[in-house]
């Protein structure tokens, strides 16, 4: 059984560059048919724990991740749960804690620019390689030509590729996912996959050829 999951997405609940409300997240994610929506907000986790609790009740699954912003770029992280001590963390702390908690590092955008806060675009270096478990090749927010490069950067180093449509907005949810193979109960069993390559960044049309649902504005929460 196959699990479609949008793997990065902010809400207003921790990340204050984004209006999506937990309501509009989950009855979105319904109509667009994701099994699963994994909470990234910047610099914390305490947006995604909330998340994962105020789903609870509509019995929809949430995975609990952050975002995190190194001088090696953004890097979304999974199965840690740590303090963000400084605005730009340095990414060898950020390994050694990852490491030594069990989670994994996937940088995000990696092609979107060139400015600081997009240093990979061209190649990655060592450092980096040795932390990381797959490179974020499909991203909502990043123009088509941005996602191919990401691509072809995976491609050259074998690393596996993830999709999330990074919204930050109910009409952004979902417009890029990560397709797993198997189904996934908890973090367990998504770090778990991760690592293990057993799944494929799509962009949302790409899953089966599915038509865009329309929005149901009542129950997006407006």
């Amino acid at each position: 059984m196959t699990m479609i999951v949008d793997l990065h997405v902010h809400t207003a609940l921790a990340s204050r560059c984004s209006n999506l409300k937990p309501l509009q997240l989950i009855e979105r994610s319904r109509e667009l048919g994701l099994d699963a929506v994994a909470v990234t907000e910047h610099s914390t986790y305490r947006g995604a724990e909330e998340m994962f609790r105020l789903a609870l009740p509509y019995d929809f699954k949430i995975f609990r991740g952050m975002e995190v912003y190194t001088e090696l770029g953004d890097m979304l992280v999974f199965g840690w749960s740590g303090e963000i001590r400084y605005y730009l963390y340095p990414f060898r702390e950020l390994k050694r804690q990852v490491e030594e908690a069990g989670g994994v590092i996937i940088p995000a955008h990696p092609c979107r620019g060139t400015e600081v806060r997009h240093p990979l675009r061209r190649e990655l270096p060592s450092e980096l390689l040795e932390g990381i478990v797959a490179l974020e090749v499909r991203n909502g927010a990043c123009k088509k030509a941005s996602n191919r490069e990401a691509e072809r950067l995976a491609e050259r180093h074998g690393l596996f590729g993830t999709g999330g449509s990074d919204a930050h907005h109910v009409t952004h949810l979902g417009t890029c996912v990560t397709v797993f193979e198997d189904w996934l109960d908890g973090e367990a069993d998504l770090i778990e996959a991760l690592r293990s390559g057993r799944y494929r960044a799509c962009y949302y049309e790409e899953i089966d050829g599915r038509p865009w649902p329309a929005m149901d504005m009542k129950h997006a929460g407006y």
